[in-house]
């Protein structure tokens, strides 16, 4: 599971879309320390 605060979308977009794909992981965003977002790779969104 890799956990990232939600600022770091903006700042790293290619470096969490990167890790989606080479992990086929979900990414789950922070805010305030709570849970937010989760992205993932379109292709393991497919599945």
């Amino acid at each position: 599971m890799l956990i990232k605060p939600s600022a770091s979308i903006r700042q790293n977009y290619n470096e969490i879309a990167n890790l989606c794909r080479e992990t086929g992981e979900p990414v789950y965003l922070t805010k305030n320390g709570e849970g937010d977002l989760v992205v993932m790779d379109i292709e393991a969104f497919a599945r």
